[in-house]
C-alpha cells in the first residue's frame, strides 16, 4: 500500500509498506540537476551532490562516513540530467539514525573551501576516466550533438574545463537557490510505517523553509541531427544512434518502450539477431527508450569493426526504415515476447526495496502520483498490434527525419568520415 503526505514545509513524503523484509530503503529526491545550471557553471549539481557528505556543522566527513558505515547498508548519491537524489538501503532500526544525519546534511551542509578543491579533484578523476570510455564518450557526444545550446546536451557531471573552474561560491549559490523543500521529495520502500516515517522527516527538517519564489519553466529543447565524429586510439568504431522521441511523462511511454525492445532489448530482438546471430558483423547491440521530463530519444548503441561499420549502419537504418514505412510491422509473436520481457522485469525489480523506493521518488517527481504495478502492467498488455504498428510508424518516420549518428572510432577517415555519413543520413531519410 503507498501512502502520501505533503508536510507543512511543502515537502512531499511517500512510503510502500513490503511485507517480510527488514530492510528499508529511502530515497531523498531533490528536482534540481543539470538543468538548473548556469550555461558557464557546468557540472555544479554533480558537486554539489558530491559534496553534501563532505561535512556539517556538528559533524565532519570522518564522522559522516563512520555513521554511513556502521548501519550495514549502503549510503549515496547520483545525479540525473533532472534531478539529484541521495539513497540509503538500511536495517530498520537505523531508520531515525539515517533521516536524522540527511537532515543535518540537507540543512547543514558548509562545502568548506578545502573540501571543495578535494571533491573538484575527485570529479576531475571521474570525468578522466569517462574519456578512457569510448561507447560512454560516443553517447555524451550524441546528447550533446541532438541537445546542442540545451542543458540535456550537457555531460551531467560538466567538462574537466568546467568542473576546474568551480568556486565555493557556485556550489553555496546553486545549493540555496535549488535546494529547496518544494522541490524534495522523500520516499521509502520496505518495512516502513507511514506516519512514522513522516514524524521522522518532520523532526529532522521541520527547519527547512521555503524561499517562496516561483520556479522558472524550462525552455524546451530543440531536437537536432547529423552526424558528430571523435578520433581516439582504439581498434573498433563505437557507434550511438539517436531517434527523436517523446518526454518521458508521455501518453505513449509504454509503446516507445515495447519498441526499443523489440529492436534491440535482447538476445531475441531484431537487431541482435540479425546483426550477431545471422551475419556476425557486432558483438553487442542494444535499443533503449531515454526520457527526461522536457523531451526523449530512442538510442542504439554498439560497435564493430572499422570496415564493417558503414555495413552494419546500413542494416540498423533499413530496419528502422522498413518499421516506419510499415515494410517490416512487428509481429504478434514479437509483441508478446516484448510485452512478457517488459513485465517481468518490472515485478522482478518490485520486490527489491531500494528498487521499489525508486519507482516512488521518480513517479512523485514526473507524474506527481503513484503508478502501481497492476496499472502498469495493464497498460503494458493492453496494447495490441495494430496500435503498436501505428505508433512505431508515427514516432520513426518522425524520428528518421531528426536522426543523429555519434561515432567515437580510431581514424576519421575515410571509414568515420562525416560527410560520407551526412549521406547516408539523408538517403534514409
Amino acid at each position: 500500500m503507498v501512502e502520501q503526505s505533503v508536510l507543512d514545509n511543502r515537502i512531499r513524503v511517500v512510503t510502500k509498506k513490503m511485507e517480510g523484509v527488514r530492510s528499508i530503503a529511502l530515497g531523498f529526491l531533490v528536482a534540481a540537476g543539470p538543468m538548473d545550471e548556469p550555461a558557464d557553471r557546468s557540472g555544479v549539481a554533480h558537486l554539489t551532490e558530491h559534496l553534501m557528505f563532505a561535512g556539517t556543522k556538528g559533524r565532519d566527513n570522518d564522522e559522516i562516513a563512520r555513521m554511513m558505515d556502521t548501519t550495514g547498508g549502503q549510503v549515496g548519491g547520483f545525479t540525473s540530467r533532472d534531478y539529484t537524489c541521495f539513497t540509503t538501503t538500511v536495517l530498520d532500526d537505523y531508520r531515525t539514525y539515517l533521516i536524522d544525519l540527511m537532515g543535518d546534511i540537507l540543512m547543514h551542509s558548509q562545502f568548506a573551501d578545502f573540501a571543495v578543491h578535494q571533491e573538484k579533484e575527485t570529479v576531475i578523476q571521474e570525468l578522466s576516466a569517462q574519456l578512457d570510455r569510448p561507447d560512454i564518450c560516443a553517447h555524451e557526444r550524441l546528447k550533446a550533438h541532438v541537445w546542442q545550446g540545451h542543458p540535456l546536451g550537457r555531460p551531467i557531471g560538466g567538462t574537466i574545463a568546467s568542473v576546474a573552474g568551480l568556486e565555493r561560491h557556485d556550489v553555496v549559490d546553486f545549493f540555496s537557490a535549488n535546494y529547496q523543500p518544494r522541490r524534495l521529495i522523500v520516499a521509502a520502500a520496505g518495512n516502513v510505517n507511514h506516519q512514522d516515517l513522516a514524524s521522522n522527516v518532520t523532526d529532522a527538517l521541520w527547519m527547512m523553509k521555503d524561499d517562496g519564489k516561483i520556479d522558472m519553466q524550462p525552455v524546451r529543447p530543440v531536437f537536432r541531427g547529423g552526424v558528430t565524429v571523435e578520433c581516439k586510439g582504439v581498434s573498433h568504431v563505437y557507434f550511438s544512434i539517436g531517434f527523436k522521441a517523446a518526454p518521458y511523462a508521455a501518453a505513449e511511454r509504454y509503446l516507445i518502450h515495447l519498441f526499443t525492445v523489440v529492436l534491440g532489448g535482447g538476445m531475441s530482438s531484431r537487431l541482435f539477431r540479425k546483426l550477431r546471430h545471422e551475419l556476425g558483423m557486432v558483438y553487442d547491440v542494444s535499443a533503449e527508450y531515454q526520457a527526461y521530463r522536457d523531451d526523449g530519444v530512442i538510442v542504439v548503441e554498439g560497435s564493430t569493426t572499422p570496415e564493417l561499420l558503414h555495413s552494419v549502419l546500413s542494416q540498423i537504418l533499413l530496419e528502422i526504415k522498413g518499421m516506419a514505412l510499415g515494410m517490416l510491422p512487428l509481429t504478434e509473436e514479437e509483441l508478446w515476447i516484448a510485452k512478457m520481457q517488459l513485465k517481468g522485469q518490472h515485478i522482478i525489480a518490485q520486490e527489491n526495496s531500494h528498487t521499489c523506493m525508486s519507482s516512488l521518488a521518480t513517479q512523485a517527481f514526473y507524474f506527481n502520483r503513484f503508478i502501481d504495478s497492476d496499472e502498469i502492467c495493464s497498460q503494458i498488455q493492453g496494447v495490441d498490434l495494430g496500435r503498436m504498428n501505428d505508433i512505431t510508424t508515427k514516432v520513426l518516420s518522425d524520428g528518421l527525419m531528426d536522426s543523429a549518428i555519434s561515432l567515437v572510432g580510431p581514424s576519421c577517415e575515410p571509414v568515420c568520415n562525416t560527410a560520407t555519413l551526412e549521406k547516408m543520413l539523408r538517403e534514409f531519410r
